[in-house]
């Protein structure tokens, strides 16, 4: 899913996700990115020649950086031997806490996008992060298919459910249990325990 991108481009997506991040949507502009970025005025505007194609750009980095992240996910070495629900649990685990640690960024700014595309199903700026969505959906459904769960598709679907609010919950408030991996793995594990057999 990955695409070539210039160093410049990724360095006006990351700016235009930072933009995002701090002023909502309102606030994207090209001159803010430009200036974000800090690159010579009208720098955003020769690439994404409108707000829309912008913002179109974001969508895409956000979901392939974010379906990269989950298909990455990995089970931390000390818990190798542990049970596969708290392997399982970690490795989700593992993916909140970078997304509300050092991506928090990129995190907040997807929610503001959910939500904006959430008032205009209509359109097509939220397809992307839904089609995101739907990869880690298909994650779950195959970790509850492993773990023995007798519905894999509702307990697939009920873990994402919980992970999102975890996701909203750790960008809007602050303090250290919010990108803990082990507070994490804790909540999670409860969360897949009742969701197996």
């Amino acid at each position: 899913m990955s695409r070539d991108r210039s160093p410049r481009v990724q360095a006006l997506l990351t700016a235009a996700v930072e933009v995002i991040a701090d002023e909502g949507l309102r606030g994207l502009t090209h001159r803010a990115v430009d200036g974000r970025a800090g690159v010579p005025a009208g720098s955003t505007s020769y690439y994404f020649r409108t707000r829309q194609a912008l913002l179109a750009a974001v969508v895409a980095f956000i979901a392939e950086q974010e379906v990269a992240d989950i298909e990455a996910a990995t089970v931390s070495e000390e818990l190798a031997a542990e049970p596969p629900v708290r392997q399982m649990a970690d490795r989700f685990a593992g993916v909140l806490a970078h997304w509300l640690g050092s991506e928090r960024d990129r995190t907040r700014a997807r929610l503001e996008i959910v939500l904006l595309a959430a008032r205009h199903p209509e359109g097509e700026l939220g397809s992307e992060l839904l089609r995101a969505r739907e990869r880690f959906v298909g994650q779950a459904q195959l970790l509850a298919t492993t773990l023995g769960s007798p519905h894999p598709e509702e307990a697939g679907r009920i873990m994402v459910a919980f992970a999102e609010g975890l996701t909203y919950d750790g960008v809007t408030r602050s303090g250290p249990d919010t990108t803990d991996r082990a507070a994490l793995r804790r909540m999670l594990e409860r969360v897949l325990t009742a969701l197996t057999p």
